[in-house]
Order: structure tokens, then sequence, then C-alpha cells
């Protein structure tokens, strides 16, 4: 389970500035709330970070910060996917379909943690790019399911913005 090593159990788990993606929990705030996020790092780039050789592997970071005390009587799957729509002509897909895997954090527990942070490193070759490059709306969705089955407890949604793959 590719997780981060010494990350706090409760909140406050990361920096407020970083939980910017929308969340749905039909639960008063007071009982349970929750925070995400999601970043794409270029390891191997240079800034502006979101120009990628598609000979280079990329690392996506999920992050989850869970508030209120119910959260310790939970358990399930975490369900993470980040999904590329190009800009112009090509075709959408999903990363877990490409990676061929899931992204997910099986056999969470609240009583162990409410704060999560799930790092997948993306294998070269894995986002692939025309001649002349393509460009990519990017979007990170998540879902915690209950007992492996769907129909989801909370969601959310993050717009991560325009990437472009290239041949070097």
């Amino acid at each position: 389970m590719p997780t981060t090593p010494n990350l706090p159990t409760r909140p406050p788990c990361f920096p407020k500035e970083w939980l910017d993606g929308s969340v749905e929990l039909d639960v008063p705030p007071a009982l349970l709330s929750a925070r995400w996020d999601t970043d794409i790092y270029d390891t191997n780039g240079v800034q502006p970070n979101n120009i990628i050789r598609i000979t280079d592997p990329f690392e996506v970071c999920f992050r989850v910060e869970l508030s209120g005390d119910l959260w310790r009587c939970m358990c399930g799957t975490w369900c993470f996917e980040l999904g590329f729509s190009p800009c112009g002509e090509g075709t959408g897909f999903n990363l877990s379909k490409r990676m061929g895997r899931d992204l997910h954090l099986r056999d969470w527990k609240g009583c162990d943690t409410q704060c999560i942070e799930y790092c997948v490193t993306v294998p070269p070759g894995t986002v692939t790019a025309d001649d002349c490059s393509t460009m990519y709306e990017v979007c990170a969705t998540f879902e915690l399911r209950c007992c492996d089955k769907p129909g989801a407890i909370l969601v959310g949604y993050e717009v991560l913005g325009p990437f472009q793959f290239y041949k070097p």
C-alpha cells in the first residue's frame, strides 16, 4: 500500500491550501467532514511541471483529511481515479485502465487514521502523445465505499487542469 510514512493519524494532516477538491457528504459537517486534494508531480522534469515527457515516469498523490469523531467508526475502500480528456482530437481514458490496475486503497479503518495520502508512480509510456504532443484536461475523482460495494458514502472531484505530454 503506497502511503506516506510518518503521516499524522488525526487532522490537521496537510496544509489547508493543499485541500481544494470538491466533496459531497450527506451528513451534518459537525459530525463528519472531509477535505481532499490530488497532485501530479513530474519527478524528472523542470518547471512548470505540467509539461511531461512520455518517456518519464510521474507521480500522482491523492490526499484526504477527515474530521469528526464518527470517522473512527467507519472502514472501507478508497477508490481513486484520474481521467484524461484530450484537448482536440483523440480519445480520453482513465489512468487505472491504462495502468491495468485499480487505484484503490483497501482495508482503510478510521480508527487507525483520518489522514490519507495514497501515491502512485505512473510508468513511462502510460500516457501517450501524438507527433506534436497532446494536451489533456486532467480530473481526479474519489469515492469511499463500504464493504467494497458500489454506492459511495463520500465522493469528490478536482479539476487539475491542462497537462501537455510530448515525445522528447
